[in-house]
């Protein structure tokens, strides 16, 4: 089993929980993480949270450093949907390396709530709309019924630390801006007077329970 690993809450708890499960099912987990060359100092310490991370979980950890920019430049590829292709690349490659017959990604209820907002948004149809699934080929998505502030909180009681990506804070990208202003707003209509916290986990979770039912 790799697992996809950003530093982030979501990601740091999947490769966590794998590792402890790991000997109970015979699994052999490593870790990959990806330095996008774009962010200086933050991606560097996040490249040194991983490593010392998993040292202590006593994973692998599979780890490069890209000029992303310059790689898509010469393919074309723009924006967030071409780091994304350049990461999946990675992992691919990582995968081959390490033996691993699955790639693990820490996406969370939340993160298909916000998928599913994003393709309504963007006119999908009845099949785009669809969301994201537990599994689909070689690609697991473990965490997809737990929440964001679920995962944080377990952390925290924890005392794990994790990596805060602050470009996930950027309102020039649609994923933020939908976190931010469209939930909030929607929560607001449907859920008056209901703290953001609770109704948002609600809702995140209900997305999540009624896909993967929809999938069976």
């Amino acid at each position: 089993m790799l697992v996809a690993l950003s530093g982030g809450p979501d990601s740091t708890a999947l490769l966590l929980g794998l590792a402890r499960i790991a000997p109970e099912f015979g699994l052999s987990v490593d870790a990959a993480h990806l330095h996008h060359g774009l962010r200086g100092a933050d991606a560097d310490t996040d490249l040194d949270h991983v490593r010392a991370l998993c040292a202590r979980a006593g994973v692998a950890l599979r780890a490069a450093r890209w000029n992303t920019r310059r790689r898509m430049q010469a393919r074309g590829l723009t924006g967030q949907n071409g780091l994304r292709v350049l990461r999946r690349e990675f992992l691919r490659a990582a995968a081959r390396r390490a033996g691993a017959r699955a790639v693990a990604t820490g996406h969370t209820a939340d993160d298909q709530l916000e998928t599913l907002i994003m393709r309504l948004a963007r006119g999908a149809s009845l099949a785009g709309l669809g969301g994201m699934r537990e599994r689909r080929g070689g690609w697991i998505k473990p965490l997809l019924e737990v929440t964001r502030a679920e995962i944080e909180a377990d952390l925290t009681r924890a005392g794990i630390a994790w990596r805060e990506d602050r470009s996930n804070a950027d309102p020039r990208y649609l994923r933020n801006r939908i976190r931010r202003d469209a939930i909030p707003a929607l929560l607001r209509a449907v859920a008056p007077g209901v703290p953001e916290r609770t109704s948002r986990a609600r809702l995140a979770r209900k997305f999540a329970f009624d896909l993967e039912n929809e999938v069976r």
